[in-house]
């Protein structure tokens, strides 16, 4: 394994969760460095294509400009596996899928793992065509993974996911209020922002004891 640099990325944040530490970063992208893993959740790709299909005249730049942020992480990061928590696409395959097929080529070095979420329809031979496992739950201890909040079980470790896009509103004076995409964790499980450029936001009511980081667009703040 490639010795990993210590220093921390321009505006991520540190965190303890389960006994390890996870770097997150100010996309929404969570770094394992113990495991040289890179988390994403909710990238919805190809949403746009699929607005257009539907008579919705928006272009591909979404898809382009997430697929652009994911590289450089790739080459600045360096993680030997990617895991994809869900709604990788928004729906059927179409032209859209073709840059991310790319991407998966030009780091094919790099183990991509896909955790099945609810829009995800791509068939299992194209992924496997560009070298991604698909899978419904993966354990990495001392963390589940899978797609949705709810499919938390007891025999689960670290609960981790994405599905419900976490956002926090923040108000100010002047009943100025603000939303922020955020990264959620309670004492059982973390939500993961989406990381996909086309994507909205639910407003978490987080309890009292829970952590939540909110991404700010340039730095990773708990709030």
């Amino acid at each position: 394994m490639a010795p990993l640099s210590r220093t921390l990325p321009v505006g991520a944040l540190e965190v303890s969760c389960a006994d390890q530490k996870l770097v997150l970063l100010p996309d929404g992208a969570v770094f394992w460095r113990d495991a040289a893993a890179l988390w994403l959740s909710d990238l919805h790709l190809g949403k746009a294509a699929h607005f257009r299909k539907h008579g919705v005249p928006i272009g591909s730049e979404p898809t382009l400009e997430t697929l652009h942020r994911l590289r450089e992480q790739l080459k600045a990061l360096k993680p030997e596996r990617v895991w994809l928590l869900g709604d990788l696409f928004h729906s059927d395959v179409n032209r859209e899928w073709e840059p991310f097929a790319g991407l998966c080529a030009e780091f094919d070095h790099v183990a991509w793992t896909l955790v099945k979420g609810n829009h995800d329809l791509i068939p299992a031979a194209l992924l496997r065509e560009s070298g991604i496992d698909q899978v419904d739950r993966l354990d990495q201890p001392p963390f589940t993974f899978t797609h949705d909040p709810a499919d938390l079980q007891p025999d689960f470790g670290f609960h981790v996911c994405g599905h419900i896009h976490p956002g926090i509103r923040l108000r100010g004076g002047g009943r100025q209020a603000l939303r922020l995409r955020c990264f959620h964790f309670s004492d059982a499980q973390a939500v993961m922002p989406a990381y996909g450029a086309f994507t909205g936001l639910h407003a978490i009511k987080p309890a009292k004891a829970d952590r939540v980081f909110a991404m700010t667009g340039e730095a990773v703040v708990e709030v």
